[in-house]
């Protein structure tokens, strides 16, 4: 018994017709009375009225017509199912990042994504960024983003784009009306900064040591929203990543005038794991990222 035996099951009921079921088919009519019979010794029962001239089903036949109907519809939604895991349209995308690339970096990636792969599904593990090389690692994820090279030899990664940290500062603050604004000016200024330790206020701090200026932290703050709002109120200045200011500048709540010195930034980057396999999600969602990001670069 196959399923191709179903399937003239379920057109014989809808046919009412040998010959019509063949036609429909594209069998021959041999072939039609082979798969009825085959099905009846397969259940060991008669699924046709044989003394009737049309092709009528006795109470057998029609009821393995609904179950068979419904075999079909699993089938095909199987078949639809592995046609679109296949070709990286359905499945579970797994990724990991730190509070600020959570925050002002994967929506829009993943919002963009979802638009070419409605049915797939996205699971968002946020971790520190020290974490996440462990993370792909040991758990089940596709990717990590971080802004820094792990270096450990089974994880691959690739740089997307540089995000430079800028120095934040309300409208109303005389430095918003500065062309450039050198490391010696910031001295005296209240700064309010982040209350978790970060490779970027560690190269930050280094920066300051380097120009001879030691920074006033006013104020730490549990998260860089605070922080911004903090800073557009007029409470301090603050340096940031300029990824996490975007729609502040946009919007002119808050201005980054330029800095002397040499610009202090980290390359983002996506990180996977050598060993896992690459599925087609994975690889359409790395081959979109990569794509965006070199067209903002250019």
């Amino acid at each position: 018994m196959h399923l191709a035996d179903l399937e003239i099951l379920v057109c014989l009921a809808e046919e009412g017709s040998f010959s019509r079921v063949a036609e429909k088919l594209n069998r021959s009519q041999p072939a039609v009375s082979q798969a009825l019979r085959r099905l009846e010794e397969a259940f060991e029962v008669q699924l046709l009225d044989r003394t009737s001239r049309r092709a009528v089903l006795t109470g057998a036949g029609a009821a393995l017509v609904s179950y068979a109907g419904r075999m079909l519809h699993l089938w095909d939604g199987a078949v639809r199912t592995m046609a679109e895991r296949r070709n990286g349209k359905r499945g579970v995308l797994r990724l990991a990042a730190n509070g600020l690339l959570c925050d002002y970096l994967l929506p829009s990636l993943i919002e963009v994504f979802r638009l070419d792969h409605p049915q797939a599904k996205i699971e968002l593990v946020q971790c520190p960024a020290s974490g996440i090389p462990a993370a792909l690692l040991d758990q089940d994820l596709d990717f990590g983003f971080l802004s820094y090279a792990p270096s450990h030899r089974d994880l691959e990664t690739q740089a997307l784009f540089r995000d430079d940290l800028v120095l934040a500062v309300a409208p109303q603050h005389p430095f918003a009306r500065f062309a450039q604004v050198s490391f010696q000016q910031l001295s005296g200024e209240a700064f309010l900064a982040h209350s978790a330790p970060s490779p970027s206020r560690k190269r930050l701090d280094f920066q300051f040591g380097q120009e001879g200026v030691a920074p006033r932290v006013a104020m730490e703050l549990p998260s860089l929203e605070s922080i911004k709002r903090f800073v557009a109120a007029g409470a301090g200045i603050a340096i940031l990543p300029r990824l996490c200011l975007e729609r502040e500048l946009k919007e002119g709540s808050l201005v980054a005038p330029r800095m002397k010195s040499q610009p202090i930034g980290r390359d983002i980057r996506v990180a996977w794991r050598r060993t896992r396999g690459t599925s087609p999600l994975a690889g359409d969602f790395l081959e979109q990222a990569s794509r965006r990001f070199k067209c903002r670069a250019a």
